[in-house]
């Protein structure tokens, strides 16, 4: 593990510890948190642009639309 160190507005500083504490959670801990998030969402954010490159390199055709409508019909059992 790696210990860092960052620079926090005073009024951040002041909510985060406030939060954390009502939660049993230490500033570390949420820091560490917020952080994990912030990778996850990038992640799913690199995803989705990926996702888009390859659309635009790839088009669907409108004309399938159709069939995609009709495989996510489901059926009453």
């Amino acid at each position: 593990m790696m210990n860092i160190e960052i620079t926090l507005e005073e009024q951040l500083l002041t909510e985060i510890v406030s939060a954390g504490k009502s939660r049993g959670l230490e500033l570390a801990q949420i820091i560490r948190e917020a952080l994990l998030v912030w990778l996850k969402r990038n992640g799913g954010q690199q995803f989705e642009q990926e996702w888009v490159a390859a659309l635009k390199q790839n088009p669907d055709e409108a004309c399938r639309a159709e069939d995609w409508l009709e495989s996510q019909t489901w059926s009453e059992l």
